[in-house]
């Protein structure tokens, strides 16, 4: 340690082995002092930590934007290592591992394990965060479009509409993943609300032609 703490715990010491086993008033105002300035450095050093944190979030977060999968990753690591239990920086994990496993085209290995770590990943968010509505619909198309697991999908996006039941994506994910299953009716239905909720001119198309896609599909046409 250093000699200024050094000479700190030899006062301390001197003081508890003093012979009258009483502190004077001198030893005690030293040692009141010692513990205001070492608390001082602790909390220094935590702030330290913490505006650490923040800066490896954000430079992960600008690897993102920028497409840099590994660079982000890195300083996620880093960041989850201040905070692990920051369900953010797993959700952005899952992210940027999702993505380097898409770019993995020619190396199967390396796509299902990065699929495999960012459903790890998401999990972990939602585990820290049930309600994380991001982390759930990123499971939620991981499950469906990448790992061939849509009956894991529907669970995750029912508690995403059950939190909000305007929540776009989630309802064509959903219509999409009952469609593929044979519900043929259910999916009809998702593309009429789908249609009844948004106000984009374009989505509100579009929905109402999978609708009756759907429709002739099952009754043909009239």
């Amino acid at each position: 340690c250093s000699p200024a703490r050094r000479a700190y715990l030899d006062q301390l010491a001197a003081l508890e082995k003093g012979p009258s086993g009483v502190a004077t008033s001198q030893g005690v105002a030293e040692l009141k002092a010692g513990i205001a300035r070492y608390r001082a450095d602790v909390e220094r050093q935590v702030k330290a930590a913490q505006n650490l944190g923040v800066y490896y979030k954000m430079l992960a977060l600008k690897y993102l934007d920028a497409d840099m999968y590994g660079l982000a990753l890195e300083n996620l690591e880093k960041a989850i290592e201040i905070y692990p239990e920051n369900p953010q920086l797993y959700y952005y994990s899952a992210v940027a591992h999702a993505r380097m496993a898409k770019a993995a085209v020619l190396d199967a290995d390396a796509s299902s394990a990065g699929l495999s770590r960012a459903e790890a990943h998401y999990r972990r968010a939602v585990f820290l965060d049930p309600g994380y509505v991001n982390a759930l619909y990123g499971l939620a198309v991981l499950y469906a479009l990448e790992l061939g697991r849509p009956a894991d999908a529907e669970p995750l996006l029912a508690a995403i509409l059950e939190r909000e039941k305007k929540n776009i994506d989630a309802l064509a994910l959903l219509a999409r993943v009952r469609y593929a299953a044979g519900r043929l009716e259910e999916a009809a239905e998702l593309y009429q609300r789908i249609a009844d909720t948004t106000t984009a001119g374009r989505l509100k198309a579009q929905a109402l032609e999978n609708r009756k896609a759907i429709e002739e599909e099952l009754y043909g046409r009239r």
